[in-house]
């Protein structure tokens, strides 16, 4: 199972997690999984707009190509930007 933490933004739920029990083995599956359960969930996740983190890393390149295993905490982060 991976663990999915949303933000605000994304809430599908009264919760902020999604549990994907579907054999995922990189984040772009994922999406592909999260998809299949909530339809336009894949568009919603604009490269630019949200970033990737895996058990507490940041994923800042190639992040969809980044290898998961089960029992992994993904969470999703709106990307800060400001000048």
């Amino acid at each position: 199972m991976i663990t999915v933490v949303l933000p605000s933004t994304l809430r599908v739920n009264d919760r902020n997690r999604i549990e994907v029990h579907d054999p995922v083995t990189t984040i772009a599956e994922l999406v592909d999984a999260i998809d299949r359960r909530i339809p336009g969930f894949r568009e919603q996740l604009d490269d630019s707009v949200f970033n990737f983190a895996v058990n507490d890393e940041m994923l800042l390149f190639r992040a969809r190509e980044r290898a998961l295993r089960d029992g992994d905490v993904v969470e999703v982060i709106p990307t800060i930007s400001g000048g």
